[in-house]
This record gives C-alpha cells, structure tokens and sequence, in this order.
C-alpha cells in the first residue's frame, strides 16, 4: 500500500487569503479574536453605527441619542432626552474564526506533488489560528469510497491538524458536494455551541466534482446547490482554484463558479505559494 503523500514545508500569504472575506453577517459577539472582523457588543474597537438601546446602557452614543430626540420634538433647544431616545454604539472589531478547510485530495494532473502543497497551506491556515484564538476542522475525501469525511473537528490543536493531514491519502473519487455540506453541518453546529466564532470555509480544489450527492444526480449541480447553501446559512466563503494553467481543470472554471454560486472570493492557489504550480509542472514532465 503506497504511503500517503508528504506534507511540503513552504511559505504561505494566509493574510492574502483572509484579507479577501466578506462580513457574512451582522450579529454583534462578544468573543474579541485578532483576525476576523465583525460587529461587538463590548466597548472596543471602531464605532461604525449605532441601535436603539434599553433602558440601562453603559456605551451610549450621544450623536444618534441627540438625533433622536431632535427627530421627536422637532423643536429649538434645549431637548429633553427620553428613554426611548437611548441609542448605543455598535462597533467593530476583530472576533475568532472556525474555519472548516475542504482539501480535495484527488487524483489530478501530478497528484502527489499538488497534494504535498495543498496539505502544506492547509498545515500554514491551521497552524496560523492556534494562536489567534481560533478554532480550525479538516474535510476531506475517503479513499475508496464516494463521500466526504471530517477528518479533523473543530480544535486548536496543531499536533492533532498535522496527524490527520500526514495520514491522508489520494482520493479517486471527487465528492465534492458532500464535503461542502458536511462542512456547512460543522460549522452549522459550531454556530450553536459557539456563537461568538465567525463561520468560514476555505475550499482548495480545482471545482470539478465527479461525485453526486444522489445516485443518478449531477456533481456539477450538486455542488452549485451546496454553495447556495451556503451564501443561505451566511457562511463565509473562499475558494482557493487548484486547477494548473492550461489543464482542462482551469479550463473549465469549476473554482469560479463554486466561489460565484456561494457569494464568496475566490483566489488562484499560486497567489499564496507562488512556487506550487512551477513545481506541480515539473514534476509531471519528469515522470
């Protein structure tokens, strides 16, 4: 039996990566993180807007109370401020990711040297979190059979990330699909254990399923659908296109679509190793 490929040791723009993701909502946490932004309910950050506040508010914001009770009276001051003139700030700051990577692992134009890099970004994004405050899982596909595993739950632990990622093998099968709704599932819960976390999904694959959801379904529409599942949940979304220039795979834009489809970004995989694709097309003219 073949050992699984190695995991490469590179440098990765992660930055790059997260710099492109879209506030998927407008729920104010109370968790503060270091990278993802959203809306708090703590006196920190940048005051970007105000809401209607009870009858007891510590962060009052002055301006939009002042509006208020000037929109009421519409008279000459002085005003008189009521209660329901109370208006609080809202600001905006940096919350804790969970962030489920989808790894496609399968066979491919120069397939292991691919994988080794796609495992080593994916080692590169869970590693990075562990020390942000961060929660991090791992999809990928089982060899010999046509679904999507969670090889990895949500954690923080970079030992754990880094012997799931060693044990994974070539895949012959791409059931994409699956993989993006067993990754929507875990973040779906990890939204009800944790509601302070920022859901997202980062998806490395070239966008070309060969595996439906139901016998006799279409890949391709599965997985469009599962991305509209996605943008409908409010999950974040960023698709990294591991399709090599000129294959049939970037050909076909199937990363694109997927990123279009989600209401998500979707970024070349060598504009975060910009070695791997130089690399990939060596190694399959020298075999």
């Amino acid at each position: 039996m073949a050992e699984p490929p190695a995991i490469a040791d590179l440098e990765a723009n992660v930055h790059r990566m997260l710099a492109g993701v879209r506030r998927p909502d407008q729920v104010e946490r109370d968790a503060i993180g270091r990278r993802g932004r959203s809306l708090v309910r703590r006196r920190a950050g940048h005051y970007s807007r105000a809401r209607i506040a009870s009858s007891y508010v510590a962060d009052v914001a002055l301006d939009a109370t002042l509006r208020a009770t000037a929109a009421r009276t519409r008279s000459a001051p002085p005003l008189r401020i009521e209660p329901d003139d109370l208006r609080r700030k809202i600001r905006d700051h940096r919350s804790p990711f969970a962030v489920v990577l989808v790894v496609d692992n399968s066979y491919s134009l120069a397939a292991e040297s691919m994988l080794e890099r796609v495992k080593g970004l994916a080692l590169r994004i869970l590693d990075e979190p562990a020390h942000r405050g961060d929660r991090v899982a791992l999809v990928a596909f089982r060899g010999g059979i046509p679904e999507a595993t969670v090889a990895l739950p949500l954690t923080r632990s970079r030992r754990l990330a880094r012997e799931r990622l060693e044990q994974m093998p070539l895949s012959g099968q791409t059931p994409l699909p699956d993989a993006l709704r067993r990754g929507r599932r875990l973040l779906g819960q990890e939204r009800v254990r944790h509601p302070d976390s920022v859901p997202l999904l980062v998806a490395i694959t070239d966008g070309r399923p060969t595996v439906a959801l139901h016998r006799g379904g279409d890949p391709l529409t599965d997985m469009l659908g599962e991305a509209h599942a996605l943008h409908r949940a409010r999950i974040a979304c960023v698709v990294l296109d591991a399709a090599v220039p000129g294959s049939p795979e970037a050909a076909q834009q199937g990363a694109g679509a997927l990123a279009r489809a989600a209401a998500g970004v979707a970024l070349p995989l060598a504009d975060l190793i910009p070695e791997t694709f130089t690399s990939v097309l060596q190694a399959s003219t020298e075999r």
